[in-house]
């Protein structure tokens, strides 16, 4: 299993985006998801979650969908 932090649209009634921890297993599908905190032994495992955090900017929006809270890919397949 392997995670990467993205940006999920949570699909409400106003636009709402936020940066979630999404698991994949291990060819790729989408296994779940949970809400982003910070946290680690010393800064530099802060410093790490953020540069994550950064790079979730450069990939697609993953959409929340209604059926069962799952993350659905996104338009583009990705």
């Amino acid at each position: 299993m392997t995670w990467n932090l993205r940006l999920v649209n949570m699909l409400g009634e106003d636009p709402y985006v936020e940066i979630r921890e999404v698991f994949y297993d291990n060819d790729g599908s989408l296994l779940g998801h949970t809400t982003a905190t910070m946290g680690g032994e010393d800064i530099e495992d802060i410093r790490t979650y953020l540069k994550r955090a950064l790079e979730a900017l450069d990939k697609p929006i993953l959409t929340f969908g209604d059926e069962n809270g799952n993350i659905c890919k996104d338009s583009k397949g990705e």
